[in-house]
């Protein structure tokens, strides 16, 4: 309700145009670096804020796709940059607080390479499972994996994947052992899902709710405090039972950690800005994303708690980096 309550005060407010002329301005075009093929969320959230972003910075703002690695090669392509405001990077909770628990090599250090601009959305994980299975509800999946341990089987989009911690949060907070099967990226895994290959996922709402509304998959549960705007009749996994168990799918404006202090004032202003434009909010939201506006230290403070939380739950799953 808070972040939803900031964001209708953003939006209300006039865009004050004259403060945003003052200050740093860019000369050259902007480059936003973006650590993952065209098509998914993140790419659609950076291409829908760049023409507003554009319109208030007098610059073009251009998206650099630089795949690979789980968005490490485009995190260090702006580790790498000059620290000029003339290059930014979208990454998300896996790039930056979860990559360092999995990966022993890492091309960059998310704290000293990183200075944090703006989060720029959050994606609600549901928890679903095939029409032909017969969960009706979360308590009906935990029963099933107490009953059967290592043969009831979740879909990831990867090791790593909002999907896979959803699952090993799962397994901790119920004391079950379920088996996680990857996939390569949340496409496959929703088509796997749909054609019955594992037993329950948890997957983004914008690729799961179409298939929900189409009934060849059936919600259970939500990874957020609060329920979901597009499926209100569907609990959170809380209210269902699990306590604590929150797993946000966010994604974030980040520059080179030197970058001066009033280039990255002026870039969240405008971030923020362009967040709160209401042709923003309504495509952000008809892809099952929530705008998620913030300060520079707002944003440090999620990435920190984000990184201690999945580094422990990592490690209490065994799972060692590799």
């Amino acid at each position: 309700m808070h972040r939803r309550t900031v964001l209708a005060g953003l939006a209300a407010a006039p865009l004050a145009r004259p403060a945003l002329a003052q200050g740093w301005a860019p000369s050259r075009p902007i480059r936003l670096v973006l650590g993952f093929p065209p098509g998914g969320a993140s790419d659609a959230a950076v291409r829908i804020i760049a023409p507003v972003m554009q319109a208030a910075l007098g610059q073009s703002v251009v998206v650099d796709n630089r795949a690979g690695a789980g968005g490490n090669l485009g995190a260090e392509a702006v580790a790498r940059a000059a620290p000029d405001g003339h290059t930014l990077g979208s990454a998300n909770i896996g790039t930056l607080a979860v990559n360092p628990a999995l990966l022993r090599n890492m091309p960059f250090d998310t704290a000293a390479d990183f200075a944090p601009v703006s989060m720029l959305f959050n994606a609600v994980n549901v928890l679903v499972c095939p029409a032909d299975r017969p969960f009706r509800s979360v308590a009906d999946i935990v029963a099933a994996a107490k009953a059967r341990p290592e043969q009831v089987s979740y879909g990831t989009g990867g090791v790593g994947s909002p999907g896979h911690l959803c699952g090993i949060l799962f397994d901790s907070i119920t004391g079950t052992r379920t088996v996680a099967v990857p996939y390569r990226g949340g496409g496959p895994q929703m088509l796997a899902l749909v054609a019955g290959e594992h037993d329950f996922g948890f997957s983004p709402m914008g690729t799961v709710l179409t298939h929900v509304q189409a009934g060849t998959i059936r919600a259970l549960g939500v990874a957020t405090r609060t329920r979901a705007r597009e499926l209100p009749d569907v609990p959170t996994m809380i209210e269902a039972g699990l306590p604590d168990f929150e797993v946000l799918n966010w994604d974030g404006i980040i520059v080179p950690r030197a970058t001066p202090e009033a280039v990255r004032g002026r870039l969240g202003t405008v971030v923020r800005g362009a967040l709160a434009d209401p042709s923003v909010v309504t495509e952000f939201r008809r892809r099952g994303l929530e705008p998620w506006p913030t300060t520079e230290e707002a944003f440090a403070r999620q990435i920190a708690a984000d990184s201690a939380k999945w580094q422990r739950l990592i490690r209490a799953a065994g799972i060692e980096p590799s």
